[in-house]
């Protein structure tokens, strides 16, 4: 009875034991796993909703409270201090108190100019405008950089940029299209015409006059300005002379 008895409490023992071992190991990373620090919860926020953080704030519950100022309003923002995992959004009508420093939104509204200035960087300007819906306004602006256009959302108080959208290809004007022409034969245009067959690339046939007084047709693609063929006037006569001398009377 007592070998019975010692087994059934060393079974026992084990048994809590490995309780007791796999509930530590479930444990453990939540127990170890490090809080945020603001700036990362900031930066995480950020990626997921372009705007502007107004302020953040963190309660007891390993829980952060953020405001942020996105394209349609002000929001809250609730984040898992640990995992920065979101737990809800929301809009809010927020009037803050004077005072605040922690990213405040300026009450004056910037000019085009200080748009101008703030976006500098982002490439050679094309046009900027002043857009105002019912329940939001921004500026949108279009930059050149690298030969590529980038559309360009801004706030209007911060000039933060909001939303960055690639251009999509425009078809070049004929004027660019006879400067491409020009430039490659070393002539001046002199007559174009534009094509845009379907399922294929548009493009220009542009006929340019030599100083030796040849004259040649350039093909020009219509998006990536590429010279696509070159047919010579000396070209096509000769080819006539070898269909006619083919037409000849049969013997």
């Amino acid at each position: 009875m007592k070998i019975r008895k010692m087994m059934i409490t060393a079974g026992s023992t084990l048994v809590f034991g490995l309780l007791l071992f796999v509930g530590f190991q479930w444990w453990a990373p939540s127990l170890s796993a490090e809080s945020l620090t603001k700036e990362e919860v900031n930066q995480t926020a950020k990626d997921k909703y372009p705007g502007t953080i107004i302020k953040t704030t963190k309660s007891e519950g390993e829980e952060y409270q953020i405001e942020m100022q996105l394209e349609t309003g002000v929001y809250q923002i609730r984040m898992d201090a640990k995992s920065g995992e979101v737990r809800s959004l929301k809009k809010e009508s927020i009037v803050h108190e004077a005072g605040e420093t922690t990213e405040n939104i300026p009450e004056k509204q910037l000019n085009q100019k200080e748009i101008k200035a703030r976006i500098s960087s982002q490439g050679d300007l094309e046009q900027i405008d002043f857009v105002q819906e019912k329940d939001n306004s921004f500026y949108k602006a279009v930059v050149n950089k690298n030969n590529e256009k980038i559309t360009l959302i801004l706030d209007p108080y911060t000039g933060a940029i909001i939303d960055s959208t690639m251009v999509a290809d425009s078809i070049i004007t004929e004027k660019e299209a006879i400067a491409i022409a020009e430039k490659h034969v070393k002539g001046t245009g002199d007559d174009t015409e534009f094509y845009q067959p379907p399922d294929q690339t548009p493009y220009y046939l542009i006929e340019v006059e030599l100083e030796d007084d040849r004259d040649a047709v350039v093909q020009v693609d219509g998006y990536t300005k590429e010279v696509k063929t070159i047919t010579w006037e000396d070209d096509e006569e000769n080819e006539n002379d070898n269909d006619n001398d083919n037409d000849g009377p049969e013997n």
